[in-house]
């Protein structure tokens, strides 16, 4: 405040300008008188705004972060998603040309089994080694022939 109170101050700043000395708020038309006469004096550089002007800006400045941040998430999930799509669609070619390969192989189409109706595929002359292994187990052999178990 002692950038006003000097009296070379007084003779390049106008009444405006000095009206502002010691003034807690300022209005919007007293802000913008001042700046006229910050342009008469030839000061371009820097304006004066009032607290509520300031703190409009400060919102919105919050809010365009607010915005940039939100819009670089979500390009970031469109490349994903982009490169997650080429990559499924690479794969969905390779499949297809898998299929197309394989189409015309053993087992494409529906083929009749090798046996006559009412007969069974399942070699039934070969012994079952797993059931004779179980039945010469001790604890078996000593049930073998029991009433409970025929």
């Amino acid at each position: 405040m002692k950038l006003f109170q000097r009296p070379a101050t007084a003779a390049v700043f106008g009444v405006a300008m000095m009206a502002l000395v010691g003034k807690e708020t300022v209005s919007a038309e007293e802000a913008e008188a001042a700046n006229s006469e910050l342009q008469e004096a030839g000061v371009t550089g820097a304006a004066l705004i009032t607290s509520a002007a300031f703190n409009e800006l400060e919102q919105k400045a919050g809010r365009v972060d607010a915005a940039e941040t939100a819009l670089a998430n979500e390009q970031k999930a469109r490349e994903t998603a982009e490169a997650t799509s080429a990559q499924l669609q690479k794969d969905l070619t390779a499949a297809n040309a898998k299929v197309t390969e394989l189409g015309g192989k053993p087992g494409a189409e529906h083929t009749n089994p090798g046996k006559e109706n009412g007969k069974s595929d399942v070699d039934e002359a070969a012994a079952d080694e797993h059931q004779k292994a179980i039945d010469s187990l001790p604890h078996n052999q000593a049930l073998a022939g029991h009433p409970i178990f025929g």
